[in-house]
């Protein structure tokens, strides 16, 4: 049963949360060269892909936030994969602590700890579109949508976005959606001019608190007539 509470309409897609009636169009994104390029050659098969959307799916149902699938809403075609998801209480993710607000709020955990422990007050938002899609403002569209839907549906206080240091296309998308840059971390990933993933890369930052903002950021749900884009 499709997730209709939970999906949105932007001016040109459609953002169904991410289950297990989604998996091949998981596979699909996660398997397109340029996206793979940035998961070090990695692509799933369709049975990863399905294990992937069914936990996507269960975070939904137990957390209230996963990833959405991004369609085109005049086409149907599967654009990419973008939107939230609640980052754990791991040593990984307690790097971000210093990049955000000396505030409490920032180590509290999510009252449900299952499957995996997880902060209750800040997300992370992310974004991956097949290749004929990039250049076209649609991560754009997933980004605002995430936000507004962090801020003014969750009630979140904050929302981090984390991309390798290299990843410029990803960094303009962050900085256009009305994010900071707020530093780095380390972690597994890809450095520039270096084969293969490290266990060191750079990653960059960039952070958006809901009291920095100014009023409710207005994206079009699910319940709302598309709009024009500003």
């Amino acid at each position: 049963m499709a997730d209709t509470e939970n999906s949105r309409l932007t001016r040109r897609l459609r953002l169904e949360p991410a289950g297990p009636a989604n998996a091949r169009d998981l596979w699909m994104v996660h398997n397109d060269d340029e996206v793979a390029r940035w998961y070090d050659g990695w692509r799933p098969s369709l049975e990863d892909a399905e294990q992937r959307a069914k936990f996507m799916g269960d975070s939904w149902r137990i957390h209230g936030v996963h990833k959405w699938i991004a369609y085109d809403r005049g086409s149907g075609e599967v654009v990419g994969r973008g939107g939230l998801s609640r980052t754990p209480v791991d040593d990984d993710w307690g790097q971000i602590y210093a990049l955000l607000p000396p505030e409490p709020w920032v180590r509290v955990a999510h009252e449900i700890d299952q499957p995996l422990a997880v902060h209750a007050h800040w997300l992370e938002i992310g974004w991956a579109l097949r290749r004929e899609f990039w250049g076209r403002g649609y991560a754009t569209e997933i980004g605002r949508a995430g936000l507004q839907f962090a801020f003014d549906v969750l009630g979140i206080h904050a929302v981090v976005s984390c991309t390798v240091r290299h990843n410029a296309r990803s960094r303009a998308v962050m900085e256009r959606i009305g994010m900071r840059y707020a530093g780095e971390i380390r972690s597994r990933g890809m450095v520039e001019g270096i084969e293969g993933e490290q266990d060191d890369a750079p990653f960059a930052v960039c952070v958006a608190l809901r009291r920095e903002l100014s009023g409710p950021l207005r994206t079009p749900s699910s319940h709302e007539a598309p709009r024009a884009a500003n």
